[in-house]
């Protein structure tokens, strides 16, 4: 049995496969931006060709597949993401540009603010209020929610983050907004904060929540298009992916 672990960079798909006996073999093919995927199906034939077999042979014969990718950083530093809507407590949807009055020179009166993924248009208040402590203040406040999803439906956005004050200590406001979205807005990508960053602190959350619904679109659709092709191709386990932390998560997790 083999394990393979891949890479995919802007111009090579590097691809390695180790087998029982630890022995290495290596390939590299060229990326396809445009899909990813099939520079990696490219690369594991070339792969195959090198161990004397078939792709298909090969994918039966492996266990592991671990995966590395930039398609997700290269959306956030190309501004290639998708176009993002946030949803948020009323009278709250600046956070994510006052920053809590930070800046990385502090004294530079003259530094430009970063350019927010979501832009003020696209910021919404939602007539809800969670307390500290996790107790409702305000409950959610339906007609309000459906308006503003009516209004991101006109624009055409096509991730939504969620980012209500408090959500950590209680995040049914958040899951009831997602069931919303689901059934008003059917097929848009939904980034929580709640589950994205469950912690105090709400520019830190907010902008994260945001960055995750920016690049989140364009890495589900790359790694729904690889397991298929995997799928396709004979491979029947698991592809564990590479995170920034150092760690791996499957394919369902790392969307």
């Amino acid at each position: 049995m083999y394990r393979i672990g891949v890479d995919v960079g802007g111009t090579f798909t590097d691809l390695v496969a180790v087998d029982a006996d630890g022995r290495v073999t290596i390939a590299k093919s060229a990326s396809t931006p445009e899909d990813p995927s099939i520079g990696v199906m490219d690369g594991l034939g070339l792969l195959a060709q090198e161990l004397g077999t078939e792709a298909r042979q090969l994918l039966a014969g492996t266990d592991l597949i671990v995966h590395g990718t930039t398609v997700a950083t290269n959306a956030l530093l190309e501004r290639k993401g998708a176009k993002v809507g946030l949803l948020t407590t009323e009278g709250h949807r600046d956070i994510i540009e006052m920053r809590e009055g930070l800046k990385e020179d502090r004294y530079n009166l003259r530094m430009p603010p970063p350019i927010p993924f979501a832009p003020r248009g696209r910021r919404l208040g939602v007539r809800e209020r969670m307390r500290f402590d996790g107790k409702v203040a305000t409950p959610l406040d339906r007609r309000s929610l459906e308006a503003a999803i009516a209004r991101f439906a006109e624009m055409g956005v096509g991730s939504v983050a969620v980012c209500y004050l408090h959500s950590y200590s209680n995040p049914s406001h958040e899951q009831a907004t997602r069931r919303a979205l689901a059934r008003l807005l059917p097929g848009v990508y939904v980034s929580l904060s709640s589950e994205v960053l469950a912690q105090i602190k709400e520019y830190e959350r907010f902008g994260t929540t945001v960055v995750n619904a920016y690049v989140g679109p364009a890495l589900a659709t790359y790694l729904g298009r690889l397991a298929e092709r995997l799928r396709v191709g004979g491979y029947t386990r698991d592809v564990l992916i590479m995170q920034s932390h150092g760690g791996v998560a499957g394919i369902a997790d790392s969307v």
